[in-house]
């Protein structure tokens, strides 16, 4: 039985949602077409590692903050939020965006035991620099780590200036990496990207395809987590406003990224598998459960095989 599999935390678990990962994704790169030489497989066994740490990071996240039941839950809706947007998993800049801005939450969760704030600040705002050069507008969860401060440590002035910080340290590290690469700076006006609300790139059967099926589920699993939220522990509720905070940034940087073609919702991948496991941790009753999981198993081959 699938629930009863996802209900558990054993590595055979996670070995066996990494194999069905691997498997979508490499299905995404034979239907994009790619020719086989050092480049390609480079980006691809590239892109891949980022794709499975971020899920282990994901995991680690809802289990260190207790923001889930021990289950891969999570991380199988993590899979299945990504797989329906191919086109993320064949962008290994957006894959590397996406796990340091995760890895940067962590460091933002962190703040709650007290404990090393200034580093875990300084942390998370060097991940979410690091974010923004392989995908500028990843820079927009900067917003997260301020609302740490905000919620965990907002008496000392100095956290508030450690962000900046650390955007300023990246920047500087990248320009000595394009002067002693390239003999140029990297100019600050080329590294900002525009604004644009253009909604043209989605307009193809695929785009409306994973913009129908990622919208029902933000708005069934948000709507469900708001229902749910009053009767979370009070100690949690700060990181649950971060999650739900995480998303509305992520959801805020689609409107607005230039050159849409849906890559970039995979931002809105990690906190709403967080939210959606509310859902899933609900009594439905076996027959429903497995429905469930039957959908969120297959729907991706059926959108990548036909």
């Amino acid at each position: 039985m699938l629930s009863s599999f996802f209900s558990k935390s054993k590595p055979i678990n996670f070995i066996i949602v990494a194999l069905y990962m691997f498997v979508l994704y490499a299905i995404a790169y034979y239907k994009k077409g790619f020719t086989l030489n050092y480049s390609t497989l480079l980006m691809f066994f590239g892109g891949f590692m980022a794709y499975g740490l971020t899920m282990l990071a994901v995991n680690l996240i809802t289990q260190k903050n207790d923001l889930t039941q021990k289950s891969t839950n999570t991380i199988m809706l993590f899979v299945f939020l990504t797989t329906i947007l191919p086109s993320s998993l064949t962008n290994a800049a957006l894959l590397l965006s996406n796990l340091f801005v995760v890895l940067g939450m962590r460091s933002v969760l962190n703040l709650r035991n007290g404990k090393h704030i200034k580093s875990n600040i300084l942390d998370a705002s060097l991940c979410i620099g690091v974010a923004s050069i392989a995908y500028f507008w990843s820079i927009g969860f900067i917003a997260i780590v301020f609302l740490g401060i905000f919620y965990f440590e907002p008496k000392n002035y100095r956290n508030w200036i450690i962000p900046i910080i650390g955007l300023l340290i990246v920047y500087l590290i990248s320009n000595c990496f394009t002067l002693l690469f390239y003999d140029s700076f990297f100019v600050i006006t080329e590294y900002i990207e525009p604004i644009s609300f253009s909604v043209e790139g989605y307009a193809y059967k695929g785009g409306v395809f994973s913009i129908g099926v990622l919208t029902i589920c933000t708005l069934f699993f948000f709507t469900i987590y708001l229902i749910k939220f009053n009767r979370k522990p009070t100690k949690s509720k700060p990181f649950l406003k971060l999650i739900i905070s995480q998303l509305l940034i992520a959801i805020a940087i689609v409107m607005i990224v230039p050159n849409k073609n849906t890559a970039e919702m995979v931002f809105i991948a990690c906190p709403l598998a967080i939210i959606g496991t509310t859902y899933l941790e609900m009594d439905h009753g076996k027959f429903l459960q497995e429905i469930n999981f039957w959908v969120f198993l297959l729907l991706p081959f059926m959108f990548l095989l036909f």
